[in-house]
C-alpha cells in the first residue's frame, strides 16, 4: 500500500515521465459493469421469429406450437466495444489534474487489456490561440504503454474540447461496425476557452451540438470532470452522462460504474 500511496501522491509535476497509477478496485468495477451489461436483458427483444433461441421461451413451442421463441438484440452488443478516451491537456490541467486524467486513462486501459472484444484508444488535445486544435496519439491497440507514461509532456495551450471531440468522434463514427458499440470518454477540467476553426456561437453550445450529432451517428459520449464541478460537463455531454473525479477513487467507483453501465445499455439521458 505504501508504494501505491506514493504513486497517488505524485500529482504535482508536468513535463516529466510518470507511470499512471492503476486503481485495481476501479478496474475491477469497470469489468464487472461491462460483464453485467453484456449479459443484461435490457438490450434484447424477446418473442422474435428469428434470432438466438430464448431458453426461457422454448417451452412455448412444445406446449403451444409457438414459433416466436427467439430473441434478438435491439442495440449493438456491448460485448464488442470501442472506447476512445480524450484527455484535455490545456494549461489548466498542469500538475495534479493531468495526473488524475492519466490515472483514469491508465486504469481504463488496464481494465480492458485482457478482453479482446474491447479496443481502447487514448488521445490528448490542446488548442492554440489561432483556433488550431492539436490532437496527440497516446495509445492505440497494439501500442506499448510508453505513450501513457509520457502524457505529462503534452501540457499547454487552450481548451477546445468540443472541436477535439468532433474530430475523434467522427473518427469513431467512420470506424464503427454494425456489431460494435462506440464510446468517447471526455476527461477535462472545465469549459472550452478557445474557438476552433469555423466556430460559431457559444462554445459550450457547440460541444452540446457535437455530442448530439455523434449520438445520432451511433457514438455515445460520457465525461469525467477532473475539476470540482461537473454542471458544465452535464450541459455539454448530457445530463446523467458525466461523473466527477477530484482524486477520491471510492467516490469515483460509485459514480463511474453507474454512468458507464447506463451508456452501455443505451439508457443514458441526453438533452
Amino acid at each position: 500500500m505504501a508504494r501505491k500511496e506514493r504513486d497517488r501522491s505524485n500529482e504535482v509535476l508536468s513535463y516529466v515521465d510518470r507511470k499512471p497509477y492503476i486503481n485495481a478496485a476501479t478496474a475491477a468495477g469497470i469489468q464487472t459493469v461491462f460483464n453485467r451489461t453484456r449479459l443484461s436483458r435490457q438490450s434484447w427483444e424477446s418473442r422474435q421469429l428469428a434470432g438466438r433461441l430464448d431458453g426461457r421461451q422454448a417451452w412455448r413451442n412444445d406446449a403451444r406450437g409457438s414459433i416466436d421463441i427467439f430473441r434478438d438484440r435491439r442495440l449493438p452488443s456491448p460485448t464488442r466495444l470501442d472506447v476512445y478516451i480524450l484527455v484535455d491537456s490545456s494549461g489548466s490541467m498542469y500538475g495534479g489534474r493531468i495526473c488524475r486524467a492519466q490515472d483514469m486513462a491508465g486504469t481504463l486501459v488496464d481494465a480492458f487489456k485482457r478482453i479482446p472484444t474491447v479496443r481502447v484508444h487514448v488521445y490528448q488535445h490542446e488548442a492554440s490561440g489561432g483556433g488550431t486544435t492539436n490532437i496527440y496519439r497516446v495509445y492505440e491497440p497494439g501500442d506499448s504503454l510508453d505513450g501513457l507514461t509520457k502524457m505529462l509532456h503534452n501540457i499547454g495551450g487552450g481548451n477546445a474540447d468540443g472541436f477535439a471531440l468532433e474530430a475523434v468522434g467522427m473518427k469513431a463514427a467512420q470506424a464503427k461496425r454494425a456489431d460494435t458499440k462506440s464510446l468517447v470518454i471526455m476527461v477535462s477540467d472545465g469549459l472550452p476557452s478557445v474557438n476552433g476553426v469555423g466556430a460559431t456561437g457559444n462554445i459550450l453550445d457547440h460541444s452540446k451540438l457535437v455530442t448530439q450529432n455523434l449520438k445520432r451517428k451511433g457514438v455515445d459520449v460520457m465525461a469525467v470532470a477532473i475539476a470540482g464541478d461537473n454542471r458544465a460537463h452535464e450541459e455539454m455531454y448530457g445530463k446523467g452522462s458525466s461523473v466527477l473525479f477530484t482524486g477520491d477513487w471510492n467516490e469515483l467507483n460509485r459514480s463511474f460504474g453507474a454512468v458507464f453501465g447506463k451508456v452501455l445499455a443505451g439508457a443514458e439521458t441526453h438533452r
